[in-house]
C-alpha cells in the first residue's frame, strides 16, 4: 500500500564499486540503457538483508527492464554516502536507490537532484518530494516466528542480535517477535546485544556465543548476516531465527525466517519512473502476497507448531491486527490502551520504545 507522508567514477576507499546490467538487445524491454545506481551498507553477498535486495530487486530488475546498474557494498554512514549518490547522479544516473538505510545523509543528494528519482528504505520523515521509501511488513513475519519461538524455547529466552539501538529495523521486528513469543509461552522475554554494525561476523559469533550462555535457546537477529545466527545455533543446539533467510537446505536449528521479494514493488516504481508519471513523497509498505512472505520451516519443526503459524498467518491475512493493547513497555508504561491497535504506519517507525519482557546487554 502507499502511505502519502507530511541519487562518474570516485574512488571508493574501502567501498566495493560494482557495475552490471549491460544494455539488453532484446525489444519490449522498457527500461533497456537507463542508468541506475544502488547504495548497500554491506556485501551483496552477506547470506541476509542485501543479498535478498541484491537478487530480488537490482538483479531482478536488469533482467525484467534491461536497466544499467551501478553500485556500491560496504558503504559507510557518513557524508561518502551523499557524495557517492550525487557521483552516480553526475554519471547519468536517473534512479538512485539507497538500499542501507543512509537516511538523511541521502536525502541530502536527493534533494540536490531534483530531476532524480529516489528510493530509500528509511523510516526517517519526511521524505524528499522525489523520494519513496519501501519496506516489507517484516513486523507480520517476526510476530509468526514469535508465535512459533515460543512452542519451542525451554528455558522462555530469545537472544537477539541487533545492529544499531535505534534502528526501526531492530526495534519493530523485536518487539513483534515478543509479542508473538508470549502468546504461546507467556513470560517469554529477549535480551537484545547491540553489535554497533550491520555485518561483523567475528564479534557477532562471540556475541551469540554469550546470549546462548544466558540461557538463550532461540537465537535470532535483523543483522546483514543471516549465516552467523545459523551456525552459532546449530553449534550450540539451539533455535535459529535470522531477520532474512531462505536456505535451499536449511539445517537442523533453523527455525524460519522472513524472506521479502523487492521485485514487485520497485518494478512499479521504475516503471513510473519511465513513463514519466513517478511522483515521491511516500511510503509504499508490501505484505502477504506482494512480496512478504515467511520462508519454509526447517526440516525439525514439529507439524503443531507449523500448524499453530498458519492459522495466525490466516487470520493477518485476512486483515486482523495482532499489534492490539494492552500493551506495556520494557519500564511497566501502558503503551497501547486495551481496544487500540497499532498501524503499519506507526510499526515501521516503531524505534522509541520496547515492549515488557525486552532488556538490553549493551
Amino acid at each position: 500500500m502507499a502511505v502519502p507522508v507530511a541519487c562518474s567514477t570516485l574512488a571508493f576507499g574501502l567501498m566495493t564499486l560494482g557495475s552490471s546490467g549491460a544494455a539488453a538487445s532484446s525489444s519490449g524491454k522498457a527500461g533497456v540503457g537507463l542508468k541506475t545506481g544502488w547504495i548497500y551498507e554491506d556485501v551483496v553477498t552477506d547470506k541476509g538483508y542485501d543479498e535478498e535486495w541484491y537478487n530480488s530487486g537490482q538483479l531482478y530488475l536488469e533482467k525484467t527492464l534491461g536497466i544499467k546498474a551501478q553500485y556500491v557494498q560496504s558503504e559507510p554512514y557518513t557524508s561518502q554516502w551523499t557524495a557517492t549518490a550525487l557521483s552516480m547522479a553526475a554519471a547519468g544516473a536517473k534512479i538512485l536507490v539507497d538500499v542501507g538505510g543512509g537516511g538523511s545523509l541521502f536525502y541530502a543528494a536527493c534533494k540536490k537532484l531534483p530531476k532524480v528519482a529516489c528510493v530509500d528504505t528509511d523510516e526517517v520523515k519526511p521524505y524528499p518530494s522525489n523520494d519513496t521509501a519501501i519496506s516489507p511488513e517484516s513486523w507480520d513475519t517476526s510476530y509468526l516466528e514469535g508465535i512459533a519461538a515460543g512452542m519451542l524455547t525451554k528455558t522462555g529466552v530469545i537472544g537477539w542480535l541487533e545492529g544499531y539501538a535505534t534502528a526501526a529495523s531492530s526495534v519493530r521486528n523485536l518487539n513483534a517477535l515478543v509479542l508473538g513469543c508470549q502468546v504461546t509461552h507467556p513470560g517469554c522475554r529477549a535480551i537484545a546485544d547491540v553489535v554497533n554494525s550491520w555485518y561483523d561476523p567475528p564479534v557477532e559469533t562471540e556475541d551469540l556465543n554469550a546470549l546462548v550462555d544466558a540461557h538463550a535457546d532461540i537465537l535470532a537477529g535483523v543483522e546483514s548476516d543471516a549465516s552467523s545466527v545459523v551456525t552459532v545455533a546449530q553449534k550450540r543446539g539451539v533455535w535459529a531465527i535470522p531477520l532474512w533467510d531462505n536456505p535451499v537446505s536449511p539445517p537442523k536449528a533453523f527455525l524460519s525466517a522472513g524472506d521479502a521479494n523487492y521485485g514487485p514493488t520497485l518494478l512499479k516504481i521504475f516503471k513510473r519512473v519511465i513513463k514519466g508519471t513517478y511522483k515521491g513523497g511516500s511510503l509504499d509498505l508490501f505484505g502477504f502476497g506482494q512480496g512478504l512472505h515467511l520462508a519454509p520451516f526447517g526440516p525439525d519443526v514439529p507439524q503443531a507448531v507449523k500448524a499453530r503459524v498458519a492459522t495466525a498467518e490466516a487470520q493477518m491475512q485476512a486483515g486482523h491486527n495482532f499489534f492490539c493493547g494492552p500493551i506495556y513497555s520494557n519500564t511497566g508504561a501502558l503503551k497501547v490502551k486495551a481496544g487500540s491497535c497499532l498501524s503499519a504506519l506507526y510499526m515501521f517507525g516503531w524505534n522509541t520504545w520496547y515492549v515488557k519482557g525486552v532488556s538490553i546487554s549493551k
